[in-house]
């Protein structure tokens, strides 16, 4: 291998088209004949919904069409939103439809969308649709909602969308034998993800083919495909996928929301194309949110500081509906609770509670994040208690490299054990130390210098990554001399995918870098794919690519020998040509 790029400091194929104003994201799709819609909102976080009347909207200007759920109810069959992420027992009961019927469950939830000639047309006659509400009481946190007096579903007689308990070892013993314990409680509040451009999608019906076309779907295509193709009652294969370039993600973006039955189903319904572009103040209302965790976190341990056991009560405020990830988060908190941790015994409960909120979705490091800041602050806290370093005591307790593999254990629902494979966990934790001069800094705490109050913390956590959908799928052609073209199933949503899968591709197939183009966002590219998420893309996609650019490597290789008569297994590829040992290069692509 003469070019070693996956490792090297290349610059970015992508950031010419974005540095010189020439990318195409979803705002510049810009079709013959195409009008816009806006969508209603409800004001209330909880209420029911009495009338709803569009004719006053409908008789404005440029107004082309108004959709309720009874629209949709008159041409498919209304489906809920299903869950991307692991159905649990129950939780399906509270999924959320595209429009609302008889109920709001939290402020922004959409009620009805408007089409017109132009989005300053149809954001003015989002007044013209009057929707007549019978406000109800508001579930606003974990603990008003496990009262369940004001139930969002009453039909289901609970506010518990569902709950898992379960235990390793045993916690009860491990707290009766401690020479000490403490407990605390511990809140993550909710956040939301902002990235710079704010969803869209633009929707192309074309009756004589009866194909749709969709601009803007990110993160899930081909999962999207497969959802939207059942709530339209058409089959997938009609359905393609395009996703231009994308203003970031971070976990917000590409679930199935909404506006992505919507904007397809008004397309189809008025024969145009429709472009809808969501501001600023309908992301922060309507937009998948997180985090919002509470946890009541009991600590185990010997006077030494040797951990001997937790117990959590987890409760994740779900928000108004069991959106794409359902209960994930929550289940992935207590799944992750223990981190890289020898802790013996461990027994936890978790409660997924639906609150008058936007749904719940998947930020960055979903239950890693919160797992990490209960178990981490609790670890300080203790380390207090007893006058022991806070490295130290961390130093004490991580899994030893003479305990890996280590079996965490069955953590989750699903019948599978977790296991450790390998790693020096204190090792790393004293290198880190060394080379951040701990106890330098140690000594500074709390002083103020150069105009900066100094303080220094302690964390440690265990990252997967190829999580998700187990497989995904990659495409390597030669298109012609010097070209090498790379087609991806996944999404990028600013991650630089086309600079990485070149890398892996160059070095897989033996080419210059400037050879190969890599193409992704379309659902034809590739018939299916796991999508972007959960640290997955260079492990399943990298290694897609390069084990397609490896069969290319070797079919080239193997076409050789009936032009110069050498074999295949003495022949290498440099710079794009087959070579061997003193000969001059056989071919190129």
């Amino acid at each position: 291998m003469t070019q070693p790029y996956i490792g090297a400091a290349i610059r970015r194929k992508e950031d010419r088209r974005f540095l010189t104003g020439t990318g195409q994201f979803v705002d510049d799709v810009k079709l013959p004949h195409m009008v816009h819609a806006a969508v209603v909102r409800s004001p209330h976080a909880h209420a029911k919904v009495l009338n709803i009347d569009a004719s006053a909207a409908q008789r404005m200007d440029g107004v082309i069409a108004v959709f309720t759920y009874r629209d949709i109810e008159d041409m498919v069959m209304p489906r809920p939103i299903p869950l991307r992420n692991r159905s649990y027992p129950g939780i399906e009961r509270f999924q959320q439809y595209p429009l609302a019927h008889y109920k709001v469950r939290y402020a922004g939830e959409p009620v009805a969308v408007v089409i017109a000639a132009t989005r300053y047309l149809a954001e003015d006659a989002l007044d013209g649709v009057v929707v007549t509400y019978d406000p109800l009481p508001a579930i606003v946190d974990v603990w008003q909602s496990m009262q369940d007096d004001v139930l969002l579903f009453e039909e289901h007689g609970t506010n518990v969308a569902y709950e898992f308990a379960s235990s390793l070892g045993d916690a009860g013993q491990a707290f009766r034998q401690a020479a000490y314990t403490r407990k605390e409680r511990f809140r993550c509040h909710r956040h939301t993800a902002n990235p710079l451009e704010t969803r869209g999608l633009v929707a192309a019906y074309r009756a004589g083919r009866q194909e749709l076309t969709v601009w803007g779907e990110t993160k899930v295509p081909h999962f999207n495909r497969g959802v939207l193709a059942a709530m339209l009652e058409m089959p997938e294969h009609r359905i393609h996928f395009i996703e231009p370039d994308v203003g970031g993600g971070f976990g917000v973006r590409g679930e199935f929301y909404p506006e992505n039955f919507l904007i397809p189903f008004a397309a189809m319904q008025v024969g145009r194309p429709v472009k809808w572009i969501e501001d600023r103040l309908e992301h922060l209302i309507s937009a998948n949110h997180s985090r919002e965790h509470v946890c009541e976190l009991e600590v185990a341990a010997q006077s030494d500081g040797t951990l001997l056991g937790l117990r959590a009560k987890i409760y994740g405020a779900l928000g108004g509906y069991a959106r794409t990830h359902g209960a994930f988060v929550p289940i992935s908190t207590a799944a992750l609770l223990t981190g890289p941790y020898r802790i013996p015994n461990y027994e936890w409960e978790v409660k997924c509670l639906l609150t008058n909120k936007v749904g719940m979705g998947t930020f960055s490091a979903p239950g890693r994040y919160e797992s990490c800041f209960f178990r981490e602050r609790m670890l300080d806290m203790m380390a207090a208690d007893l006058g022991i370093d806070p490295a130290e005591l961390r130093l004490k307790n991580l899994i030893p490299p003479s305990a890996m593999p280590y079996e965490v254990g069955r953590t989750r629902p699903e019948d599978y054990v977790i296991t450790y494979d390998s790693g020096d966990y204190p090792a790393l934790l004293k290198k880190s130390l060394e080379l951040i001069d701990y106890e330098r800094l140690k000594s500074m705490g709390g002083q103020l210098q150069d105009g900066k109050y100094h303080g220094i913390g302690t964390a440690c956590f265990v990252k997967s990554t190829g999580t998700g959908i187990p497989y995904e799928g990659a495409r390597v052609m030669v298109s012609g001399p010097d070209q090498v073209a790379v087609y991806l199933g996944v999404a990028t949503l600013g991650q630089g995918h086309e600079t990485v899968m070149a890398q892996i591709c160059a070095d897989g197939l033996g080419v210059p870098l400037d050879y190969v183009s890599v193409y992704h966002g379309n659902t034809d590219f590739m018939p299916y794919g796991g999508g972007t998420s959960a640290s997955r893309v260079t492990t399943l996609g990298g290694n897609a690519v390069y084990g397609a650019a490896q069969q290319v490597r070797e079919k080239s290789c193997a076409s050789v020998p009936s032009i110069s008569m050498l074999s295949p297994a003495i022949l290498s590829l440099r710079r794009g040509r087959s070579t061997a040992p003193g000969a001059r290069p056989a071919s190129r692509y």
